[in-house]
């Protein structure tokens, strides 16, 4: 997963900032989840299939989605967004 050192840094940050727009805008619950599966799908290195990515994500627990969004943003976990997608 990339971090702060990471190249991109600014970009992975726009990508977060889009997504939680576009999450605010959406009023259907079932295409929030699968957005949320399909945004952090694009961060998962191992499985490489992205389909196969989603699955692992949907099993996931709620401590490993905080951590990549913890990642994602660069920080740590108390700098993770509200479990609804929403800053």
């Amino acid at each position: 997963m990339p971090n702060e050192r990471t190249p991109g840094y600014l970009r992975r940050l726009k990508a977060l900032s889009d997504f939680q727009e576009a999450q605010k805008s959406e009023n259907n619950g079932t295409r929030k989840f699968d957005n949320l599966c399909r945004f952090l799908a694009g961060y998962v290195v191992e499985p490489s299939d992205k389909d196969e990515a989603y699955e692992a994500l949907m099993d996931a627990t709620k401590e490993q989605i905080d951590e990549l969004f913890a990642l994602i943003g660069g920080g740590n976990k108390t700098d993770i967004p509200p479990s609804s997608g929403v800053s």
